[in-house]
């Protein structure tokens, strides 16, 4: 057989062909992707909420027992439920509760080892950032633990979602229970409500 004559019978793929496969790959990746980094989203909120339940349900008991209510310590919450859990007091590298039972006890509360809850000023708080470079969070669970600063018509022990970014709104609403928005932080901040 003739060497010419074999190698003219060997096809390949056209550039047209080739066009098409990479435009196909493309429309797909661009459907798949939103919805892949939704779904990731969902699954590590689905993730802290059984914690901002005990959190709640801690700090209900903590209080019931006679635990003072101007140091929000998320460690204590936990051990009155009996719950193990990682905690550390804010400006120590030590883990456990916090010292002073009567200040002020920003505490942050390890899910593991990438994954926070941080007891800010009157809530606790779950920040999901889509890349880890940026700044700020794409959104914030928040379970606000008590009203003062807060306006007038949240109730304690509710858990919110405050979007920080466009990408962030979408998924408050895909998370939330109800798209009626609130202000629930002392920027007046948009919040949706969500079930705990």
């Amino acid at each position: 057989m003739n060497k010419n004559t074999y190698f003219s019978r060997i096809s390949g793929f056209t550039l047209i062909e080739l066009l098409v496969v990479v435009l196909i790959i493309g429309i797909l990746a661009a459907i798949a992707l939103p919805r892949y980094e939704k779904a990731i989203a969902e699954a590590k909120v689905a993730k802290v909420l059984p914690w901002f339940k005990n959190i709640k349900e801690g700090r209900d008991l903590y209080l019931m027992n006679g635990g003072r209510d101007n140091c929000m310590d998320l460690g204590r919450y936990m051990a009155a439920l009996g719950i193990e859990a990682r905690t550390r007091c804010f400006g120590t590298n030590v883990d456990g509760l916090c010292e002073n039972e009567n200040g002020w006890c920003d505490s942050t509360l390890y899910v593991d080892d990438k994954t926070t809850i941080f007891n800010g000023t009157g809530h606790a708080r779950y920040s999901y950032k889509k890349n880890k470079g940026q700044a700020t969070s794409d959104f914030d669970i928040l379970l606000l633990t008590y009203i003062r600063g807060y306006t007038s018509d949240e109730k304690t022990g509710d858990l919110f979602c405050r979007p920080n970014t466009e990408w962030g709104d979408s998924m408050c609403q895909q998370l939330a229970s109800s798209l009626t928005t609130v202000k629930c932080d002392y920027s007046a901040k948009t919040c949706y409500r969500m079930n705990l």
